[in-house]
């Protein structure tokens, strides 16, 4: 139900883990109307609606009430700002009682509210007894979704003097936090976007009996339902486990919240504290002027009957999707302090790690690093340094594109056998993710440089399947064996096969954690799963040793992923064999014998390391 407050969280056990898993319960309330009507006229059937919904979200989020603490190999690796392949241990420093992280919820319940709106009109218009023509129209409006009480962070205002500013020398503090129906703020996370219209057209033209060919353009705009943060309503208390910049650490599991101010957990606000909230915490952000993502499909076919009952199909289709939300962290050091190095050519670790007198010393109480007399340089170097972290979510920047090329062979029913065949060629790229922070563009998130690589999993350079069933020819009413008498027809007729078999391609595989020394592709005629690439690419050939990997404190100039180096294809063979034996007149008994890949085929989806 719609109840204000932290009523309905449960408490539960605390976790120590070192994979991360949680959820959330929900109840949703939804109400909908949607008329249609057609209307025939002439050659044309034409089809015009309207839809509206309105769902209520309530989330009944306890999180990690009794709280979450993980355990990494930083504090008992070689070098605690920088990971390598043979030091460091999770379980040691579990047992040093030394943790990664650890935090602490405590959540309201909250209830947001979304509507959404749409019209539509289509048009069937038989031109002539060979050609139709499809063409359509349709608005939809996803109101901006709002939380019933307003507890809902609604953004930052990244133009305006933070609270501290004028306390605060040699330090230019901006950012002020913006809560949903306070201070004459809107109560929904975001502005309204009316403007989304979609035609669609296609058309169909068949030549002879034998003979269609289709093809088809739309525009589609594609739903959120995105909520605003209720960070200060709920509250996730984290701890300070280092205030050196990751080189020691601070606390315990006797507390680990120790430095924090009482050493306790932070009592949750609201929005009591207005463009002062938060500071010294992390806080969240949302891309106010946000367009919904929109996805231009095209498509073309030919549909071609052939003898014995078999139907062949060919056809392209594409997909332009645009807008696409993407999150950002903006509290990171800019590209111009990067890579200061040491007179031995090393990066320079200790001016970033350094402690400088802090000018906002005493300001920040709830974090102890930015609230004590000195703080690491680095601290200061971002560009919102009074909060612990920054994030805008839901910016629209993120693009993909998809071509495929399908072929498919369908077989009906006949002399017992059915089967459906398809071939398909895809190539699916994005451009949803950054190789650096440093590479988003917060004046205008359209110039920030976007990653173009492979949609990963969903990027299968080609694939064939075959479905099918045979009913063998043997037994009564069938090919062979029509006047078999009944023991031995209840023994060998009626049998049939059926399988499922599947080929395809493998999808890319991440790209190391460091840059290839000498240029060319990694990718090799003949892998095993002891050498999947080449890693001699990555073998200084002045040392004859591996590289290391990146170093800290400079910008990645290498991908996320090969564009060429894929796991091992995707092999399947699925098969039974069934009969029915008749009991009685209303009853029957099947006997199955099924093989799960039936070959035996291993398939390895990704590679260790």
């Amino acid at each position: 139900g719609d109840r204000k407050g932290r009523k309905g969280s449960k408490a539960k056990k605390p976790q120590v883990s070192f994979p991360w898993r949680s959820g959330s319960k929900f109840q949703i309330c939804l109400a909908r109307i949607q008329p249609n009507a057609g209307l025939v006229v002439s050659r044309h059937y034409m089809k015009f609606g309207f839809e509206g919904r309105q769902y209520k979200d309530n989330a009944a989020n306890p999180g990690m009430a009794s709280g979450r603490y993980s355990f990494g190999k930083n504090w008992t690796q070689a070098n605690a700002l920088r990971a390598d392949a043979v030091s460091g241990n999770e379980i040691a420093t579990f047992l040093l009682g030394y943790p990664t992280s650890a935090w602490v919820d405590r959540n309201i319940d909250p209830t947001f509210l979304h509507r959404y709106y749409a019209l539509f009109f289509n048009d069937d218009w038989k031109v002539t007894s060979r050609l139709t023509l499809n063409v359509g129209l349709r608005w939809d409006y996803e109101a901006p979704n709002y939380e019933r009480y307003n507890r809902m962070v609604r953004g930052i205002d990244w133009n305006a003097a933070s609270p501290i500013a004028d306390k605060v020398r040699g330090l230019t503090l901006k950012g002020a936090v913006l809560f949903a129906g306070v201070g004459g703020q809107p109560r929904h996370v975001f502005d309204p976007d009316k403007n989304n219209f979609q035609p669609r057209i296609g058309a169909a033209y068949r030549f002879g009996d034998r003979l269609v060919v289709r093809g088809g353009y739309g525009l589609y705009f594609l739903g959120q339902n995105e909520n605003g943060s209720t960070l200060g309503f709920s509250r996730t208390t984290s701890a300070v486990v280092s205030t050196d910049g990751g080189l020691t650490p601070a606390v315990t599991l006797t507390n680990p919240f120790a430095n924090l101010p009482g050493g306790r957990l932070l009592d949750p606000i609201g929005s009591s504290q207005g463009a002062a909230s938060f500071l010294g915490e992390g806080v969240p952000g949302q891309y106010f002027d946000r367009p919904l993502p929109f996805s231009h499909q095209y498509s073309f076919d030919i549909q071609r009957e052939l003898p014995r009952n078999v139907l062949l199909e060919l056809g392209y289709a594409g997909n332009a999707s645009r807008k696409l939300p993407l999150g950002v962290s903006l509290n990171v050091i800019p590209a111009s302090e990067l890579g200061r190095r040491t007179p031995a050519g090393s990066i320079d670790t200790t001016y970033y790690t350094e402690r400088v007198p802090n000018p906002m010393a005493g300001l920040i109480p709830s974090n102890p690093t930015l609230n004590a007399a000195t703080i690491p340089r680095q601290n200061l170097l971002v560009p919102f340094p009074q909060y612990s972290s920054v994030s805008l979510s839901n910016v629209p920047i993120g693009k993909m594109r998809y071509h495929g090329f399908q072929a498919k062979v369908t077989k009906r029913l006949s002399h017992g056998l059915s089967f459906l065949a398809s071939y398909g060629i895809m190539k699916n790229l994005e451009k949803v993710s950054l190789l650096n922070g440093q590479d988003f563009v917060l004046a205008s998130p359209e110039q920030s440089k976007l990653e173009k690589r492979s949609a990963g999993t969903v990027e299968i350079p080609q694939k064939f399947t075959i479905v099918g069933i045979y009913e063998l020819p043997f037994g009564r009413g069938r090919r062979f064996g029509g006047n078999w008498p009944r023991s031995l027809d209840y023994l060998l007729g009626g049998w049939q096969v059926n399988w499922d078999i599947t080929y395809q391609s493998g999808w890319v595989v991440d790209y190391p954690n460091a840059r290839q020394v000498r240029a060319g592709s990694a990718k090799l005629s003949d892998p095993h799963p002891g050498r999947w690439f080449d890693t001699s690419l990555w073998d200084d050939p002045a040392t004859g040793r591996r590289v290391s990997p990146q170093e800290p404190y400079t910008l990645r100039d290498f991908p996320t992923r090969f564009s060429d180096v894929r796991v091992p294809g995707y092999q399947n063979w699925d098969a039974s064999v069934s009969k029915y034996f008749r009991i009685q007149e209303q009853m029957r008994l099947q006997f199955r014998f099924e093989m799960i890949n039936a070959f035996n085929h291993p398939w390895f989806s990704n590679i260790a390391s």
